[in-house]
């Protein structure tokens, strides 16, 4: 601003010269001699523009006021004639008012179009406050098409359905048509078509040199992970809702330490086994990255996450109120990058993800309340957000009771259902990067992880004492658990791996195992079998740029169960994407 200023000033200066010499015509000669010599020396007329300018404007001086210009005389007779002029000097003998102001013009012109040009100043720039804010988000249309297996069971339980109700009376399930009540099933044999709508927007401030903040708003429900809105969902085009997907700051203390707090995006290396691609993690975590001598570099991620947060009046609808069952992921992600050579790069990444009281608590024992809401004191303990996949058992300990009005009938056993296994799960993640044939760039990536937490004999005797001992899901035809603990996958990509332009593309083939309590389910891909873990297959697709930032993609992923009774599912799905 302060050099905006000082041309200003200039070309103010500039401007009273010229004036001076309309006011002033005895002194014009003088004035425009020195004028036109600055504006050579700043560059603005060359020596040549500065001589025709006085060829045109030779003999046009006013002879009086009111009067008609006269033609003029010859030069050597209004003054003697001076001397030859020397190399770099100009003669100018008079510069009309009009002339005058044009250069002047000029002058703020060129000024201010430098100003621009340079980042120093703008004509009707907005307030410097809004230029430390960016606003970004993407838009992605989605038509899906989900088709099962025709030999699938049909049996399979909605465990969340029932978590997210009153509970369900266990004791009256399949003992006879009269008085059977079913629980909530999964859909395992009836296709559906379904388009979807993703929308995100989300504003980045720069409060401080080293200090962000970043807000998104977008699409989705609270089932899932999944920010997918289904079209036609809610009827006669009803209204949708929008949820807070991201709140969080970034921290940048030192150049090799960056501090995210609130509700952020992942921060470990992304992973199409462990995590779904749009989960947003709610904590603290620190990422620390650093460049060693040569073609090696270490980084590090350490987190704490709140996955659960026992309701501040539990039990809602009981005089006695209950402890807190809060659960947490604590997480650490280390390991080190190659540059092999300036087209070649490897990362490797070690991780243990420990998921703390996430594992179903048997209550104490529990007495049916009739007529009314009641809680068992590690309600709270139940799975929130399952899929499918993760085993579980009954956890109320619920106390017999016989209702007077019928007894011969069976006593209630109304359950809610937590997860049977914890879940401490060490990660090994590689990826390769291969640019040599640019444009078509080159990606290979591996992950495995074993869950080091799961113990299938303390799983099977586990359980509330009036109950059935082990998980009631994941069994064989015999009734024995088949779970395991065990994921693993492997991808290839080919093209642009990243949609900018029109024509870009890349194209990609993976496949992947995962058992039924190798990590946590709700966390992990929900489009891949419907969602959740104890899933294998493969996934296929590619992308394809049609303008700026804009795509269209499609994938085809192929899963079945790995463990019980038989669960087979393709999806097609058919994007279109752009982001802004």
């Amino acid at each position: 601003m302060k050099l905006l200023l000082k041309r200003w000033l200039t070309c103010t200066a500039l401007s009273a010269s010229l004036a001076a010499g309309v006011m002033a015509p005895a002194r014009a000669d003088e004035q425009t001699v020195k004028l036109i010599k600055l504006l050579i020396q700043k560059g603005i007329l060359s020596a040549g523009q500065a001589q025709d300018l006085l060829k045109e404007t030779a003999g046009t001086a006013p002879r009086g006021h009111g009067h008609a210009a006269a033609p003029a005389a010859p030069l050597e007779t209004e003054e003697p004639e001076p001397a030859a002029t020397a190399p770099g000097q100009i003669r100018v003998t008079y510069v009309p008012q009009f002339i005058r102001k044009q250069i002047a013009d000029q002058v703020r012109a060129q000024v201010m179009e430098e100003a621009q040009q340079e980042g120093w100043a703008a004509p009707n720039a907005l307030p410097e406050w809004t230029q430390r804010f960016r606003l970004y988000g993407d838009l992605r249309m989605r038509g899906a098409a989900d088709m099962f297996d025709r030999n699938n069971a049909n049996n399979f339980i909605n465990f969340n359905g029932i978590n997210s109700g009153s509970g369900f009376d266990a004791n009256n399930f399949g003992v006879g048509s009269q008085s059977q009540t079913n629980p909530p099933f999964l859909n395992t044999t009836e296709n559906r078509n379904r388009f979807r709508l993703r929308a995100r927007v989300g504003v980045q401030a720069l409060v401080d040199d080293w200090i962000t903040a970043d807000v998104r708003i977008g699409t989705g429900n609270d089932a899932t992970p999944s920010l997918n809105q289904t079209l036609g969902a809610n009827g006669d085009f009803q209204k949708y809702m929008i949820w807070l997907d991201r709140a969080y700051f970034t921290l940048k203390p030192l150049d090799y330490l960056t501090i995210y707090a609130g509700r952020e995006a992942n921060p470990f290396l992304p992973s199409d086994l462990m995590y779904y691609t749009d989960l947003n993690f709610d904590g603290i975590s620190a990422q620390f990255r650093h460049h060693l001598a040569g073609p090696f570099g270490v980084f590090a991620t350490a987190g704490a996450f709140p996955l659960f947060n026992t309701a501040f009046d539990f039990s809602t609808n009981s005089e006695t109120k209950f402890g807190s069952t809060d659960s947490y992921l604590t997480a650490l992600q280390a390991g080190v990058t190659w540059q092999a050579r300036p087209d070649v790069k490897a990362t490797l990444g070690l991780g243990i993800f420990d998921y703390l009281g996430v594992q179903g608590a048997i209550s104490s024992p529990c007495v049916v309340q009739l007529g009314g809401t009641f809680a068992c004191d590690t309600d709270a303990t139940r799975t929130p957000n399952w899929q499918f996949g993760n085993s579980v058992y009954p956890i109320r300990d619920i106390v017999p009771f016989q209702p007077t009005n019928n007894p011969s009938a069976n006593p209630p056993d109304p359950q809610f259902f937590g997860l049977a296994s914890r879940f401490n799960v060490f990660d090994v993640h590689p990826i390769v990067e291969i640019s040599t044939y640019d444009p078509i760039d080159v990606r290979l990536e591996g992950e495995f992880m074993k869950n080091l937490a799961f113990n299938p004999s303390a799983i099977e005797a586990h359980g509330a004492p009036r109950e059935v001992p082990g998980p009631v899901n994941n069994l064989g035809t015999n009734g024995n658990f088949l779970g395991g603990d065990t994921g693993y996958m492997v991808k290839l990509a080919l093209g642009q791996l990243e949609i900018h332009r029109k024509w870009d593309w890349n194209a990609y083939f993976g496949y992947r195992y995962l058992e039924s309590d190798s990590t946590l389910s709700a966390l992990v891909d929900t489009d891949f079998h419907q969602g959740g873990t104890n899933a294998q297959g493969y996934a296929v697709g590619g992308s394809l740029g049609i303008g700026h930032n804009t795509w269209v993609a499609v994938r085809l992923l192929s899963a079945q169960a790995i463990s019980g009774p038989h669960y087979g599912t393709d999806s097609v799905y058919l994007d279109l994407n752009s982001s802004f």
